[in-house]
């Protein structure tokens, strides 16, 4: 059944539309931006913004429909943000089944190293490790060098991992997890990288970061925010049923 007879037959069921309303009223996404928005790092994101949001993409739709804690919308974005970057050198922590580590390497060549060791599970079905491995191996391209770590990241010894630009967060998220995760990561870090937290609707999430890149004393150049609530709670949509999750945010950050 394609989408113009599911939409008719769903307009009939008016307790569904009532339901579909008071969800679009409660969760209502803003995009902003911040700082200098000449920096050539800051003019990829936001090109790759645009192309997501006019759906200007190549991952194809087992991607984009991926089981995994990130929105549609960010995947496109990400994939061409990476596409769009000279040398891209890419490191995440928190993996969960792939879809941001995929959609960053899908038919890109790039340095990628994901670090995770896999004690979060949110479905008792189904195993978060077997499903990174499996689907990663279908978007790691012949000439990228991969590298997973299979580890808790407070144990990582990021002196001898070799430098990257491009660094997501998406591990923990306490206050405490977004200092840590910041500030123990630097040595991996070159001087100049680009920066992507998410949950950003959150207020732990927004206070951790700024609070670890303060006590750093890291110049922020530019940032883009992309938030889905504005009163601390979750989206009701998030994953591969949404367009931003719970919300992220990229800055392109410098050190002193």
């Amino acid at each position: 059944m394609d989408n113009i007879k599911k939409k008719h037959l769903i307009k009939k069921k008016k307790k569904i539309i009532s339901l579909f309303n008071d969800i679009s009223s409660m969760d209502e996404t803003s995009i902003k931006f911040f700082g200098q928005q000449t920096d050539n790092f800051m003019n990829s994101i936001k090109i790759s913004l645009f192309e997501s949001l006019a759906k200007k993409k190549t991952l194809p739709e087992w991607l984009t429909k991926l089981s995994g804690l990130s929105g549609r919308k960010y995947r496109v974005l990400i994939n061409n943000l990476v596409k769009r970057m000279k040398n891209p050198k890419y490191l995440e922590i928190g993996s969960f089944t792939g879809s941001t580590a995929c959609s960053a390497s899908f038919k890109n060549n790039l340095k990628i190293t994901c670090i995770d060791n896999w004690s979060q599970r949110f479905d008792q079905n189904i195993n978060p490790e077997k499903e990174f491995n499996n689907n990663i191996k279908k978007c790691i391209t012949p000439n990228s060098n991969f590298k997973v770590i299979n580890s808790d990241f407070r144990k990582v010894d990021f002196k001898k991992i070799g430098k990257f630009n491009i660094f997501l967060f998406d591990g923990p998220h306490h206050l405490e997890d977004h200092i840590d995760g910041i500030s123990m990561v630097q040595d991996a870090l070159e001087n100049k990288f680009i920066l992507i937290i998410d949950d950003w609707n959150w207020v732990q999430v927004r206070d951790g970061t700024f609070l670890a890149l303060d006590n750093l004393k890291l110049k922020i150049i530019s940032q883009l925010e992309i938030r889905t609530t504005h009163d601390g709670s979750n989206s009701l949509c998030d994953g591969e049923n949404s367009d931003w999750h719970q919300g992220y945010s990229f800055f392109v950050i410098e050190k002193m």
